[in-house]
């Protein structure tokens, strides 16, 4: 299943809790400070998406299935 993976760049501190618990994922974009969705990120396993999405300290990942279901909805 994929999943469409969005990272809101005004919400993300750039902790990089996410890329430390998917770094297949996400990575850190250092010059702007925020992590962003690797390409494929969103045929990951949909366990650890949905754990990086909701252990986002300010929310900022949002998860959406193929058909459009939302699975985690970022504060953005």
């Amino acid at each position: 299943m994929t999943i469409q993976v969005t990272v809101d760049e005004e919400l993300c501190i750039g902790s990089g809790d996410c890329e430390r618990i998917l770094p297949t994922a996400f990575r850190i974009d250092e010059a702007r400070g925020v992590s962003v969705p690797l390409a494929g990120a969103g045929d990951q396993d949909p366990v650890l998406l949905e754990r990086a999405a909701f252990t986002c300290p300010t929310q900022s990942i949002r998860l959406v299935a193929a058909d459009g279901t939302v699975l985690h909805e970022s504060n953005g």
